[in-house]
């Protein structure tokens, strides 16, 4: 099984796509697939958006529904990129209050920021649940990195 956790947007193919835009749990995915079941869980765009209080208990969660040889991927806004890129004169404060906090307006108020990743600590956070990093990268202000269960 493979599943894909998003915030709107198109599905993808092959997955089950949950949605926590359409009010379907993102943090824990019991009642969608048992442990060790999934070959892959993409959470590209999701952990900007979970309360920091619920965040160690969806990435255990997601790491647990890894099948050996199967990978997690987690991605978000980069913040060490966006921080350099508002030193750098760049980013305007407006910018960076978007990147860093959301958009935060009556037309989108599912964009709400709640937690702020390094790529550094995203690695740190998968191999802490013993996947192993098999990549890693930055393009503009968001990183993905993918973590494999060995």
């Amino acid at each position: 099984m493979k599943i894909n956790l998003k915030l709107g947007g198109e599905d993808k193919n092959g997955y089950l796509n949950i949605d926590g835009l359409k009010g379907m749990e993102l943090r824990n995915l019991d009642e969608y697939v048992d442990d060790a079941e999934c070959f892959e869980v993409l959470a590209e765009n999701i952990l900007d958006y979970i309360p920091r209080e619920d965040i160690e208990f969806a990435l255990n969660n997601w790491a647990n529904k890894i099948r050996h040889q199967g990978i997690l991927v987690i991605g978000g806004t980069e913040a060490t990129e966006v921080s350099k890129l508002l030193s750098n004169g760049a980013l305007s404060i407006e910018q960076w209050n978007a990147c860093v906090h959301g958009e935060q307006d009556e037309n989108s108020p599912w964009d709400v920021k709640l937690n702020q990743f390094t790529i550094e600590k995203a690695c740190e956070e998968l191999e802490s649940r013993g996947l192993v990093v098999t990549k890693k990268r930055v393009n503009g202000l968001q990183f993905v990195v993918e973590g494999e269960r060995s």
